[in-house]
């Protein structure tokens, strides 16, 4: 069990690691445009397009490496306050009673939408070049994807808290 709960951090280090690099591009994008607007007078149609899909590319594919991190929000006023154990407690149920439903339910709804998009080749209304949005929402699917196996992932490592009374 402990291998598979490593593969799925491995994994969401690599996809958080990589997701980092879509910066540098946004950079250089931001930059070519720049350069083109204001040295050359020829402003680009598609940089502002690309920059908010890389953007939320980033923002999403960040968020199962942030989970394993334990940066995401969380209001600990008390939780802090608790032992390891009861934290893991705390956390079961709530893993139980809000997490899997919710990001359950947004997969079981996202692949058809995904699919969809694939299926019609839809391409974003929002430009007059009308960019293709069908990699962007395949995108969002794999950061949910992601993000569900890792709060899986700590899920089960709370889990082994309670019973074993160790931090795996």
């Amino acid at each position: 069990m402990n291998r598979l709960l490593h593969g799925i951090d491995r994994l969401n280090i690599w996809v958080g690691g990589l997701s980092k690099w879509l910066i540098v591009v946004i950079a250089v994008i931001m930059t070519y445009d720049v350069v083109m607007r204001y040295a050359f007078n020829a402003p680009t149609i598609w940089v502002f397009d690309i920059s908010y899909m890389l953007g939320g590319a980033f923002f999403a594919l960040g968020m199962g490496y942030t989970l394993l991190k334990g940066s995401h929000v969380r209001v600990d006023v008390f939780y802090s306050l608790f032992s390891r154990r009861t934290q893991a407690i705390i956390d079961v149920v709530l893993t139980l009673v809000f997490f899997i439903p919710t990001f359950a339910l947004l997969i079981h709804y996202l692949v058809p939408f995904v699919y969809d998009s694939w299926a019609t080749w839809e391409k974003s209304l929002e430009s007059f070049w009308r960019p293709p949005i069908y990699p962007f929402k395949t995108v969002f699917l794999i950061s949910v994807v992601l993000l569900f196996l890792q709060g899986l992932a700590e899920f089960v490592r709370s889990i082994q808290i309670i019973f074993r009374g160790e931090k795996p």
